[in-house]
């Protein structure tokens, strides 16, 4: 099936990263008979585990907020925790399911429309990612007990509280809570499920390869180079390669291969749960994010946080966990920042971002209090970041092909997003990369057609 060309393999594409971005464009060209080569720095991990598996790197934001920001809003003076996970399938295998289409009608600077702004369409890709991924609606008659009364507040307040769309097949799901586990149900999708599909279709896979440099001529793509886990050296050459590692590794591993403009700018996608005592509310124990509220930069929608029951110890009231309520507030930071050929990063928390997290948070409590929560015990968490993006924007980094400037070198994870969605991009990821593996399959057709 391989061409083996002076001790070394030939292949038609080497994706580097399996999370949604690498699963999907690998599974797509390995449809299409091209010989893929899957490398991950990760290795497969058993679903109910993932948590352990969670990397957290704390960032300090630059800001300037007043005496008063920080005496009323404390939880802005803590450092950013952002995490990943590098196993096979990614931080998907964490996700809570979520689906959001990102289009301008919940938000005017969605990944949709910046990208129209560019001339990029992905609407075709975002639809057949739909269907692949089997996207629904939470149904209204599985909401739970506090996802209910979450829903009737805001409602009663004014706000337009939607179910959420969930790549989660509900006949299976048992609403446990656990989806960050990863599903044991097999309820929930992530890109564990491509990876197989590619394998089925005769991909390879190497597991714990850390790829550290593209390898090109004439600025043309010619292989990869990394370590094993043994920390032995190998090459693998390939017509394209495929760079979807994630938004804190790939630009490491494109300024390793002289690609320009990388890592000079980033976003977080920030979020911070806020939350206080209800008696039994039990949400911990139910299908988190079921519903949401949408604030044009930001959203609501109801979430539980671990960091919440000590947070709330401090403040004197010692409760059990299933007696916390909360909502998460997401929204769209500003995409300034930068991140280094050794991964350090410094971003900045501007007086923009700050207004929107206090716009979000005063509404949140306003909804916690309406449904009966003790405003006293209200808290919330640090700030926290598990989707950051916008390293190797398009516009920036990559063409509207999603091609860097070294010939067959592409980038498909959220690298490529120029700004800061506020909302789960995972679909979003699987239609960009579905869009790339079209544009790279024709492209080694074309290279077909010339001889």
């Amino acid at each position: 099936m391989l061409i083996l060309f002076g001790g070394v393999y030939i292949y038609d594409v080497i994706v580097i990263g399996t999370g949604a971005g690498g699963a999907t464009v690998a599974k797509d060209l390995s449809l299409k008979s091209k010989k893929v080569l899957m490398l991950d720095r990760g290795c497969r991990q058993r679903n109910g585990t993932y948590v352990k598996h969670m990397k957290t790197k704390q960032i300090y934001l630059k800001n300037n907020l007043s005496d008063e920001d920080k005496q009323k809003y404390e939880f802005l003076t803590y450092p950013l925790d952002l995490t990943n996970i590098e196993e096979i399938g990614g931080t998907t295998t964490s996700s809570i399911g979520n689906a959001c289409f990102s289009c301008s009608s919940c938000y005017s600077n969605s990944i949709m429309q910046q990208f129209e702004d560019k001339n990029l369409d992905i609407f075709e890709e975002l639809l057949e990612a739909s269907g692949e991924l089997n996207v629904k609606y939470f149904p209204k008659k599985l909401w739970g007990h506090s996802t209910k009364l979450i829903a009737d507040a805001g409602e009663e307040l004014g706000y337009i509280v939607e179910p959420m769309p969930k790549f989660i097949d509900f006949e299976k799901c048992q609403f446990c809570g656990k989806c960050v586990n990863g599903c044991i149900f097999d309820a929930k999708w992530d890109s564990t499920y491509f990876v197989r599909e590619a394998l089925e279709c005769g991909a390879v896979l190497i597991e714990n390869f850390n790829v550290f440099e593209i390898l090109h001529n004439d600025k043309k793509v010619i292989g990869v180079v990394g370590i094993d886990e043994n920390n032995e050296k190998h090459i693998f050459k390939a017509k394209r390669v495929i760079v979807s590692a994630g938004s804190l590794n790939t630009p490491i591993i494109l300024k390793n291969s002289g690609v320009e403009n990388v890592g000079e700018s980033i976003f977080f996608d920030i979020f911070t749960t806020i939350g206080g005592y209800l008696k039994d509310a039990n949400l911990k124990n139910e299908l988190m994010m079921g519903v949401k509220a949408e604030f044009g930069p930001y959203f609501l929608s109801p979430h539980y946080s671990m960091q919440l029951q000590p947070l709330m110890s401090k403040k004197g009231f010692v409760v059990d966990d299933k007696d916390i309520i909360g909502l998460m507030l997401k929204f769209a930071d500003t995409c300034i920042g930068t991140i280094d050929e050794k991964g350090q990063i410094e971003k900045t928390l501007t007086k923009v971002d700050v207004d929107l997290i206090k716009e979000g948070y005063d509404k949140a409590v306003k909804i916690l209090i309406k449904l009966g929560v003790d405003p006293q015990s209200i808290v919330a968490t640090s700030l926290k970041g598990a989707h950051p993006g916008g390293t190797a924007a398009v516009g920036e980094v990559v063409d509207n092909n999603f091609e860097s400037e070294i010939n067959g070198l592409y980038v498909c994870d959220a690298s490529v997003i120029p700004e800061a969605p506020g909302r789960p991009p995972i679909l979003t990821i699987v239609a960009i990369a579905k869009k790339v593996a079209k544009i790279v399959n024709q492209s080694l057709k074309d290279d077909e057609n010339e001889f």
